[in-house]
């Protein structure tokens, strides 16, 4: 999918919805030193780190991977197989205190974003929705969300549905971001293509950080793949469970 080129067709009609999402704790060991640092990309050492010190959930994450496996001999993704996919603009207000500076300071930024249905199940049938957001900032940033509610229990727990767009979703899992643990939310607007960028601490209200907004639908991209551990936000910890778990499961990221 190139993006060399952005189509500013903003009220565009999602395609057929050819369903289907992605979305996600203990902390990981690496992590960025400031608010501006680089993200820390993810390499075999890591890798092996992170699982050394989270043995139980190695051992589940490699059970999964085996699983995946098996799913991948019949379709190339064993999780969200199929979704819409669009480029998207998101706008930062400014008015966050998240403590990453790309959710802090006010800016407009590129971004990618794949909404799906997480097991592929036909569309007569209700499924877990999922949201992937890639922001193109200077490095890839990947925000994986899933369908869940938003109050203070029900932020934790998954929902299923038929849509694939017009519903909320959440990070479900805090992330450590300068010491916090938070929550993001996408809360969609009634015209199918905006989204309200929200935080919340673990049970704390929410509050907006700003708007995602599509610029243009585009066919599904099965190649892409997104990696919130990897890419992860400026300033943020990741939970080395998340990691262990998902490491084994899913294939590399596509970080065009």
């Amino acid at each position: 999918m190139s993006r060399d080129t952005r189509n500013t067709d903003r009220g565009a009609t999602p395609p057929a919805e050819t369903d289907r999402t992605e979305g996600a704790g203990d902390t990981d060991d690496t992590h960025d030193t400031g608010a501006g640092a680089a993200l820390v990309p993810r390499t075999a050492e890591s890798t092996r780190v992170a699982l050394r010190d989270a043995p139980i959930s190695s051992l589940v994450g490699t059970a999964f991977g085996a699983v995946a496996a098996v799913a991948r001999l019949a379709r190339p993704k064993a999780l969200h197989p199929k979704g819409i996919t669009a480029r998207a603009t998101l706008s930062v207000t400014g008015v966050g205190r998240t403590g990453s500076p790309l959710l802090d300071i006010t800016g407009r930024w590129p971004a990618t974003i794949r909404v799906s249905r997480a097991v592929g199940l036909p569309d007569a049938v209700p499924d877990i929705g999922g949201m992937a957001v890639r922001i193109h900032a200077e490095r890839p940033v990947d925000i994986l969300l899933a369908s869940t509610g938003t109050g203070p229990l029900s932020r934790y727990v998954l929902t299923a549905g038929w849509r694939t767009t017009g519903r909320t979703m959440t990070s479900m899992f805090p992330v450590l971001i300068a010491g916090r643990p938070l929550l993001l939310a996408a809360i969609p607007g009634a015209d199918g293509g905006t989204w309200t960028l929200q935080h919340a601490t673990p049970l704390g209200r929410w509050r907006t950080l700003g708007r995602l907004t599509v610029d243009s639908w585009e066919n599904d991209d099965e190649g892409l793949h997104f990696d919130p551990v990897g890419n992860r936000l400026p300033g943020s910890r990741y939970p080395r469970l998340l990691r262990a778990l998902r490491d084994p499961s899913y294939p590399p990221p596509d970080n065009s």
